[in-house]
């Protein structure tokens, strides 16, 4: 993980920062942040962790799509 205090790290931080507001500079929706996620967490080295977060995003992704659907029932 990245440490606050080296500043190699702060480096990587910034550059972090500035990577996610050019994304968001795209006027990216909340689909498509969702998705960009899931296709970085494809490139982790660590298989496990990729596996952890495409859990996650997916899991919240389906109970959006439920909440949708309900939505469009009522």
């Amino acid at each position: 993980m990245l440490d606050p205090n080296n500043i190699e790290d702060l480096k990587s931080l910034n550059k972090s920062r500035e990577i996610t507001k050019e994304i968001l500079n795209f006027g990216v929706s909340q689909d498509e942040i969702i998705k960009i996620i899931k296709l970085l967490s494809f490139e982790l080295e660590n298989t496990e962790l990729m596996k952890k977060i495409i859990d996650v995003v997916e899991e919240k992704n389906n109970k959006l799509k439920e909440s949708k659907e309900k939505n469009i029932i009522l």
